[in-house]
């Protein structure tokens, strides 16, 4: 299938948190709102809506996942999902406790069982938000997810593939893309980037643009056995992590003039797992 008919099958895009404007030759896989607040997963007009508390009402946007297919919805033990016969798109929140080990191995075993027994048997990207994010937080949050994959038959594409952020309040709230067909191959570069390639696109987090140019450059990807590569101007869909609140001006204006007018583009500030790091940038190329 050619890159174009994948980006068709498979797609994202911020909209404002106001109107959400429905697209009538696509369906609604799932939406993130990026908000003041947070809330359980819902399903809202036969999608899963998901809140995340990472913004204000000023700031917030919601992020919008579509598929070129039919798609059906539903929910399973707290965790709200969608899939078109390709994709899974699963979505679910943790409440603030004090055992994030068992209550996130509770969680996610709910969800790779819904995953296997509809057939989505590899997690290619992961997305998770933590409230008071914190090296000690994540590795007991992490450890619970760890022992639920170990007792479903649902695989992985491992830590490169997930995005670790640290929300405002809410627990923690979490969703995921799974696969039904084809191998994703996690790629990582030593500054830090990584991505999984699968159908023929890039899913990459970066903590700049220059190194999310190198990851997916065709030499790059060569290295992994990939016959692929793309450039920024391939990019679909990025959304940018800040540490500092001055330091979005300056991303924004990097985005305007690196990247395609095309390009649907988001900015948010939040807590980073690695303390190193000023900015981590993630998104979608292909």
């Amino acid at each position: 299938m050619t890159r174009q008919l994948r980006a068709r099958a498979l797609s994202s895009r911020f909209e404002p948190l106001t109107a959400v404007p429905d697209d009538p030759a696509r369906s609604r896989l799932g939406v993130v709102r990026f908000a003041g607040t947070s809330f359980n997963p819902v399903l809202r007009a036969g999608h899963p809506e998901l809140t995340v508390h990472l913004a204000d009402e000023r700031s917030g946007f919601a992020e919008v996942w579509t598929s070129s297919r039919g798609v059906e919805s539903g929910e399973h033990k707290a965790i709200a999902y969608a899939h078109d016969g390709e994709y899974l798109f699963c979505a679910g929140r943790i409440p603030p406790c004090d055992e994030y080990t068992y209550a996130g191995r509770l969680a996610f075993r709910a969800a790779l069982e819904l995953a296997g027994q509809l057939g989505y048997h590899h997690v290619f990207r992961m997305w998770n938000y933590l409230q008071d994010l914190n090296p000690q937080s994540y590795r007991e949050f992490l450890l619970g997810q760890a022992e639920a994959f170990a007792k479903r038959p649902v695989t992985w594409s491992g830590l490169p593939a997930a995005t670790v952020i640290g929300s405002r309040g809410g627990g923690i709230a979490f969703h995921f893309l799974a696969c039904r067909a084809g191998t994703p191959i996690t790629i990582i570069t030593p500054s830090g980037a990584r991505g999984v390639y699968v159908h023929g696109r890039l899913f990459f987090t970066a903590p700049s643009l220059d190194d999310a140019e190198q990851l997916m450059s065709a030499v790059h990807l060569g290295q992994w056995g990939i016959e692929d590569g793309f450039g920024l101007h391939d990019i679909t869909s990025l959304k940018v992590y800040a540490r500092q609140p001055g330091d979005l001006s300056l991303v924004r204006f990097e985005c305007d003039t690196r990247l395609e007018r095309e390009t649907s583009v988001a900015c948010l500030q939040a807590t980073l797992l690695q303390e190193e790091r000023v900015l981590e940038f993630e998104g979608v190329a292909g």
